[in-house]
């Protein structure tokens, strides 16, 4: 839980711009998009679009709805598309290129993801604070598919040395300046399926773009099905590809770096108050629900 104050309302309205991407996870997708309508208020203008592959599990009729039936929501706007793509990423580039041109903030959230309480309002008020910073990173809570706390991650500072086969961001806890989006026009490379998210930020340190953390900051939820995506023979083939491409020091030194990265979150951990509770939606439950932690830890035993 982030113990810090609540943040006042934003002294002007900022419109935040949230994507998510989304194939078949009806089971998943009304907790994620709950979790964004919640953070409406206080000075913040949410809009979410949803990006939507041709799903046939009910997602487009649920979407249908939810748009009706929030169309009037205070400080909160919703769009949704349907249509084929090729793959999460190319979803996602769909919805940058949709962007409104007014908007000061913008992230990405998976559809078996949610934001946490008042995130929203927080990050924006940070990136106010902060003119010189253009991505944010938070702290992220994983749990299992029964949303049971599993640990939790501290951001560390990503660096483009070790950016070549090590990703030390995650997508549902970054937030990006819109004028930078707009400026630099990042994009997710569709030749990849699965390790798109550490090309993605390897490109951006690369181009220069100026990366602060917030280790206090408790903004979502990763659900960790057992069934990710990243835990898939696709993405052992793709990060042996990234390897054969990659020059030798990086190959080399991949083990002892990511090993290096994962200290760096524990150290950081110390001098951060352990979250001891976290808020979000279950399944079938039309209220979020408090869950305690017992034994808060950054160590991660999958």
């Amino acid at each position: 839980m982030d113990t810090s104050p609540s943040p006042a309302p934003l002294q002007a309205p900022r419109k935040v711009y949230i994507v998510t991407p989304t194939f078949n996870a009806l089971h998943w997708l009304p907790r994620c998009v709950r979790s964004v309508a919640d953070q409406a208020g206080n000075g913040v203008h949410i809009h979410h679009h949803v990006q939507d592959g041709g799903s046939t599990d009910g997602a487009q009729e649920w979407l249908e709805q939810w748009s009706r039936e929030h169309a009037n929501l205070p400080g909160y706007t919703f769009s949704y598309a349907c249509g084929k793509d090729k793959g999460m990423y190319d979803a996602i580039n769909i919805a940058w290129d949709l962007m409104p041109e007014d908007c000061f903030m913008a992230a990405h959230l998976n559809s078996d993801e949610q934001y946490l309480p008042g995130a929203i309002l927080k990050m924006t008020r940070e990136m106010e604070r902060r003119p010189q910073a253009e991505v944010l990173l938070g702290t992220y809570i994983i749990v299992d598919a029964d949303n049971r706390y599993v640990c939790h991650r501290r951001p560390v500072m990503p660096k483009a040395w070790s950016s070549w086969l090590n990703c030390a961001c995650i997508t549902n806890s970054s937030f990006y300046r819109a004028e930078m989006m707009r400026r630099v026009k990042p994009r997710f490379d569709i030749r990849w399926k699965s390790v798109g998210d550490l090309v993605f930020y390897r490109d951006l340190l690369w181009r220069h773009v100026r990366f602060e953390t917030l280790p206090e900051m408790v903004t979502s939820v990763f659900v960790c099905t057992g069934n990710n995506l990243a835990w898939t023979p696709l993405t052992d083939d793709e990060l042996r590809d990234l390897h054969s491409e990659a020059p030798w020091l990086p190959r080399v030194t991949s083990w002892p770096t990511a090993r290096w990265v994962n200290l760096q979150r524990r150290i950081v951990n110390l001098f951060c108050p352990a979250p001891r509770s976290y808020t979000c939606y279950d399944a079938d439950v039309p209220e979020p629900v408090e869950h305690r932690i017992e034994h808060p830890t950054v160590i991660w035993k999958r």
